[in-house]
């Protein structure tokens, strides 16, 4: 007797299909390698150092906190979240900006991957390099949206709040309703379709996640793009968290050094830089550190610079949907 007839009709086409797309993205995470882990010219250096960049909407205008948070603010109930993606720190780099509301998003004191829980609010400062509104109890980060393992981006790497539980995933035996190694993290994760590689928001910069039913066939975590705001509450990037700097466009040795500041040039080398603004450089930022909200120069940070002045550049935040009003709708 066929095993096959044992299955109804609607689950067996939903596995089909799911199959189906899985095999897919496999060929597509291949192509993504050849397209973002080798770019053509990776030895030759595109800047100094990192861009600073303000990010601006579609339209040119330059995007808030406020925006963010009710754009794509998630909780742990949320069942869906539109992607937003910007370019940094080059061009054809996706980058992930994500708002989680209701917890602050702090350093661990413990590796991630022995498994930790968030300082509660007030407890302790935001992560360096994440913009935390205590208003509304939102922590909003930015990381890289090329997968460490074989540089697959956006939307086959997404990222799937506290109530969506993508199909690629429950084939591995994620359940929203688990417990334990099989329970979906109540925020979510950055799952990439590809190949099965995990990401847990909430850990920030040290996010690789090996903790769920399988095991990540990413070693690395997400880079971390540095966020701070001006006085007007418009968002700049303006680094990436040297604890993981390294994208994985721009390793030139793999199987080598992965992170730290000493890989620094490596970052920066291979691809086309992001567009200059013609707007003016803030006199000063505001930053989390891991001690406190700082106001900086924005010659502290250690950005690019020609002739000893600083150079302010931008890039788009481009979404998969419009929403209440924002018409952010973009390709990547």
């Amino acid at each position: 007797m066929n095993k096959d007839n044992n299955i109804k009709e609607p689950e067996k086409r939903a596995f089909l299909k799911g199959a189906g797309l899985s095999i897919a993205a496999l060929l597509v995470g291949g192509l993504s390698m050849e397209r973002y882990a080798v770019p053509k010219g990776r030895s030759v250096p595109v800047m100094d150092n990192f861009p600073l960049a303000i990010l601006e909407d579609p339209n040119g205008n330059p995007i808030t906190t406020s925006e963010v948070i009710e754009f794509a603010g998630a909780s742990k109930t949320t069942k869906s979240s539109p992607i937003l993606v910007f370019n940094y720190p080059l061009q054809d780099e996706p980058t992930f900006l994500i708002a989680l509301r209701g917890i602050k998003i702090t350093t661990p004191n413990t590796s991630p991957s022995s498994g930790f829980a968030p300082v509660p609010p007030g407890t302790d400062a935001p992560m360096d390099g994440i913009i935390y509104d205590s208003a509304t109890n939102t922590s909003i980060l930015a990381v890289s949206g090329i997968c460490q393992h074989l540089g697959c981006v956006p939307p086959f790497l997404d990222y799937h709040p506290g109530q969506s539980v993508p199909f690629e995933s429950q084939l591995i035996g994620y359940k929203l309703d688990g417990v334990g190694v099989q329970k979906w993290p109540d925020y979510g994760l950055i799952y990439c379709k590809c190949h099965g590689s995990q990401y847990n928001p909430v850990w920030g910069g040290r996010n690789l996640y090996n903790n769920g039913p399988a095991a990540s066939p990413a070693n690395h975590s997400l880079p971390q793009i540095m966020l701070a705001t001006d006085s007007n509450d418009h968002i700049y990037a303006y680094g990436i968290n040297s604890s993981n700097a390294v994208i994985r466009t721009h390793l030139k040795f793999p199987d080598g050094e992965t992170h730290g500041a000493g890989v620094k040039n490596e970052d920066l080398t291979g691809g086309t830089a992001i567009r200059q603004s013609t707007r003016t450089t803030p006199t000063s930022l505001n930053k989390y550190s891991v001690t406190s909200l700082e106001s900086v120069s924005p010659s502290s940070l250690d950005v690019n610079q020609s002739n000893g002045s600083i150079i302010l550049y931008k890039t788009t935040v481009v979404s998969n949907e419009n929403k209440d009003g924002l018409n952010w709708k973009g390709t990547f």
